[in-house]
């Protein structure tokens, strides 16, 4: 029987913790949000939750991990389901509680690139456009794009609302969407523990300005644990 993600997350932990040149500094899992929980995130943004991110918040109402370099100060660590800042540890897992991520404050406040037609095109196709110019007004109550894992002041994961919502890595604090390949949420937990919480742009789907950004359908790359590290201990 394939493994949940509590369980995958579980082991992840276990190998950082195991491993000499890394400290563990905070774990949290929040227990199952419930059925009023999700139904009235749902009536705040406008949307029904996909059936992946649905189940996540049924296991669990939001997961955190912050890790780094034994022996080494950062500027500052995350509160869990916080706001990161500049000089935090390298690894984080902020995957906010579903009353913190479906809201319209992340679209209102925080996030500062807006959603053009052609980028919605990009990721959803031409159709969905369509589809959704035969009620402009319905439209206007909905919210565009909400934030699901909130792990670094300059990154972050956000979920785009559309008839197969995506996952993209937005960077420059949200101002660049469109160098990021983009995934299903379910693809994204997987992607998420491949690279041990670090920064899932520049390890992960970042990094497509180089060329068109393009659906994942898949994360199987898994990176070696002790490589990272070494890495990590060169900045």
């Amino acid at each position: 029987m394939q493994s949940t993600f509590i369980q995958r997350f579980n082991a992840t932990v276990e190998r950082l913790r195991a491993h000499p040149e890394i400290e563990v500094y905070e774990v949290d899992v929040r227990p199952p949000a419930s059925e009023r929980d999700i139904r009235q995130a749902e009536k705040s943004v406008g949307h029904t939750l996909p059936d992946d991110l649905r189940a996540f918040y049924t296991a669990h109402d939001g997961v955190f991990l912050e890790w780094g370099l034994r022996g080494r100060t950062y500027a500052a660590r995350t509160a869990k389901y916080g706001y990161p800042d500049y000089g935090q540890p390298p690894g984080c897992i902020n995957l906010l509680p579903v009353h913190a991520a479906m809201t319209a404050e992340w679209l209102d406040t925080s996030h500062v690139n807006e959603i053009e037609p052609e980028h919605r095109e990009l990721l959803f196709g031409a159709a969905e456009e369509d589809e959704g110019a035969e009620d402009e007004d319905e439209d206007e109550d909905k919210v565009e794009v909400v934030c699901v894992d909130n792990f670094s002041k300059y990154n972050h994961a956000d979920l785009i609302f559309g008839a197969s919502p995506v996952v993209v890595v937005s960077t420059d604090h949200g101002a660049d969407m469109n160098s990021s390949d983009f995934v299903s949420f379910s693809t994204y937990l997987e992607l998420v523990l491949s690279v041990y919480g670090v920064n899932r742009y520049t390890h992960g789907i970042g990094g497509a300005w180089r060329r068109k950004p393009q659906r994942v359908d898949a994360w199987t790359r898994v990176l070696d644990l002790d490589e990272l590290v070494a890495e990590l201990r060169k900045d």
